[in-house]
This record gives C-alpha cells, sequence and structure tokens, in this order.
C-alpha cells in the first residue's frame, strides 16, 4: 500500500494522464471515420495505431515504475545513447523521413514518429544520474557531471541540425531542471538559461525553414502559400467558435483543414469541438501532472530522485504548453505535438515511460541508497 503521504502525486498524475488518454483517442476516431479522405490505407488507421501506442505507453509505465529509480539511474547512459542513435537515424535515407523542410520522423516497417522525446528523456535521465555535486570520475578521469553536460550538447545539437528548434529548447529546459534538482543554484542557472535561450534563438534564425515560420506567424496574408494559412485558420476558429462552451461537435470543425490536426493542431481540435470545457480540462491535466512531479520531487531526499521526477514532468509539460501557445496564437508554428493526446506513437511511448519515472519516484520504489 502505498503510504497516505506519497498517494497525493499519484492521485493527481494518473486520472490526469489517462484523461489526456482518452482525449487523443477520442479525436483519433473521429479522423479515422475521415480515414478514405485522407488517405490512409483503411478507415480505423489512426486510432488502431493509437490504440497500440497507448497501450505499450502504459506497459512502458509499469514497467519503470517496476524497475525503481536505482535501477534507472544506473540505465542511464544505455537509455541516453539509444535516444541519441534513434535522433541520428532520421538522417538515414530509407529510414528517416523529410519533409517541410526538416527531417525529424522516423518511418520503420509500422513504426513511425519523431525520436525528439527520447531524446529528451535520455537527457534527463543522464544529467540525473551524472550531474550530482559529487559524483565519481569517469574512466577517463572526467568529470561525469562534465560529460553529462557534454552529451547533452550533442543530443541538443542533433535536434538543431534537424532542425527542430521546440525540442531542441525542451531538451535545454529538461536539463536545467534536473540540474536545479540536483541542487544547482540559481545564480548559475539564471545565466546558463539566458545565454542558452539567445544561443538557440541566434541558431534559429539561420534556417530558412524557421524562418518561413516566423514570416507566416507574422504576416500570415502574405504568406498564404505557407504556414500564414495555418496561422489564418486557426485564427479564424478561434474568432468564429459560436459554439462556446460544448463545442461544434467532434468531425465538424475549421481545424480539420489543417495539415496535421491530429498532431500539430489537436488542443485546437479539442478547443473548436468538444468546447471550452474540454479545452479547460486538457489544460488542468497537464496543470495536476507538473504538480504531481513537483510534489514527487519535493517529498524525497535523493537528489538523484527529485531530478528524475523533475526533469520528467518538464519533458512532459513543457511541449504540452508549447503546444496550446502555438494553437491559440501565442508563439509561431513550431511542430510541436501534445504528449499523450497528438496522434505520434512514439511520444506517446515516451511520455507513458516518462510518467511511470514521476509515479516510481512518488512511490519510493528502488530509492539509491
Amino acid at each position: 500500500m502505498v503510504p497516505a503521504r506519497r498517494s497525493l502525486p499519484l492521485t493527481l498524475l494518473v486520472p490526469s494522464a489517462l484523461l489526456l488518454a482518452a482525449m487523443g483517442l477520442l479525436v483519433s476516431a473521429t479522423a479515422s471515420s475521415r480515414g478514405g479522405n485522407l488517405g490512409l490505407a483503411y478507415p480505423q488507421h489512426l486510432v488502431a495505431r493509437h490504440l497500440v501506442a497507448s497501450a505499450l505507453a502504459v506497459g512502458a509505465g509499469f514497467g519503470v515504475a517496476r524497475l525503481g529509480s536505482s535501477r534507472l539511474l544506473l540505465a542511464a547512459p544505455y537509455v541516453f545513447l539509444l535516444a541519441l542513435l534513434a535522433a541520428l537515424a532520421v538522417f538515414v535515407p530509407g529510414v528517416g523521413v523529410r519533409a517541410a523542410g526538416a527531417s525529424r520522423w522516423l518511418h520503420v516497417g509500422p513504426l513511425s514518429g519523431e525520436p525528439a522525446p527520447f531524446v529528451a528523456l535520455g537527457v534527463g535521465l543522464l544529467v540525473a544520474a551524472w550531474g550530482g555535486t559529487r559524483p565519481a570520475p569517469a574512466e577517463d578521469g572526467l568529470p561525469r557531471w562534465l560529460l553529462a553536460l557534454a552529451m547533452t550538447f550533442v543530443a541538443v545539437l542533433t535536434l538543431i541540425v534537424q532542425p527542430d528548434l521546440s525540442a531542441a529548447g525542451v531538451t535545454i529546459l529538461v536539463a536545467l531542471v534536473a540540474l536545479a534538482g540536483l541542487g544547482v543554484g540559481g545564480r548559475w542557472l539564471i545565466p546558463a538559461s539566458a545565454v542558452l535561450a539567445l544561443a538557440l534563438g541566434v541558431v534559429a534564425s539561420q534556417f530558412r525553414y524557421v524562418g518561413g515560420r516566423w514570416q507566416g506567424f507574422w504576416s500570415p496574408l502574405a504568406d498564404r502559400r505557407g504556414k500564414g494559412f495555418e496561422v489564418l485558420a486557426l485564427a479564424h476558429a478561434r474568432a468564429g467558435s459560436h459554439a462556446g462552451a460544448v463545442g461544434v461537435g467532434l468531425g465538424h470543425g475549421s481545424t480539420r483543414r489543417l495539415s496535421s490536426p491530429e498532431s500539430d493542431y489537436v488542443f485546437a481540435v479539442i478547443a473548436e469541438e468538444l468546447g471550452k470545457i474540454a479545452a479547460a480540462a486538457v489544460v488542468a491535466a497537464w496543470l495536476c501532472i507538473g504538480a504531481a512531479a513537483l510534489l514527487a520531487a519535493r517529498r524525497v531526499r535523493d537528489p538523484r530522485q527529485r531530478a528524475l521526477a523533475l526533469a520528467a514532468g518538464a519533458a512532459l509539460v513543457a511541449p504540452a504548453l508549447l503546444h496550446v501557445a502555438v494553437c491559440v496564437g501565442v508563439v509561431p508554428i513550431i511542430g510541436v505535438s501534445m504528449p499523450l493526446v497528438s496522434y505520434d506513437p512514439a511520444a506517446v511511448l515516451a511520455a507513458g515511460a516518462e510518467i511511470g519515472l514521476i509515479a516510481t519516484v512518488a512511490r519510493g520504489a528502488g530509492a539509491p541508497a
């Protein structure tokens, strides 16, 4: 039995995750009913693959929770290496998929998705395992915290080259949050965050892919053939949302005309078709998941466990909030999906593992000695 003082994070975490997963399946089911229009192989394509991914995510969550934090910390270098190799594989012809000017996706047989969520997960694990203030040195004599930061730099650079600037930003945030969990003070983290944000912005400005998205955001009327069309479509859906609290009904929203409504714009679809109540429930669920990560981190003494919980929470909540910001028109369209809800089998699987990570810290399972 889970002690009462540890039950609150799980009470916030599990129902919120189930609500988000159910919302994603619902949106995928309505999209599957239009499979012929989407050029899919069979009508229930999206919902079938989302169901399989969700089932695997549940298994990953239980598996991670059962392993315990001490084993996860030991496995951190291997998880990171596999995630990095997957991120590099997007550049391999026949394995990686290039679309809209970016190489972010993998497609191997029936498996597809972006490896970026696994990179953020791997970075969080690695920094938590090696980023402590008193780690054992590596075999070559270098301190492990320095190796962890070097490996984080390599991972972020790989994401930038794809280019996937939103994933790079999330990965940097996960590393910084993990360092904060390990006890690194704000006098180091705040300047480092500012420098990294500035550097990421400067690098991003050099990519034509990114410049096109900024142009569509600032001058959508002049970019109707590019991302400006989608910016205008999102604005039109927000301005003409006359259905209010209950929405216009599943499958009847104008946001369905966008390029990837079940992935990059799933929150806009939910807000338009299911209404403000459903949209507020989605945001509240993400806030509960973030609160669960914070509570789990506060209730453990070991800094590595604290870093694990905070890193997993950041890897989940940060892209979700970015996704909402895109859909409500606060930031440019940056191609970020919402974990658990968007149709992205790889992201759903990574989210399941991250939820299991928070749960194992909340339960105090396998605490390092």
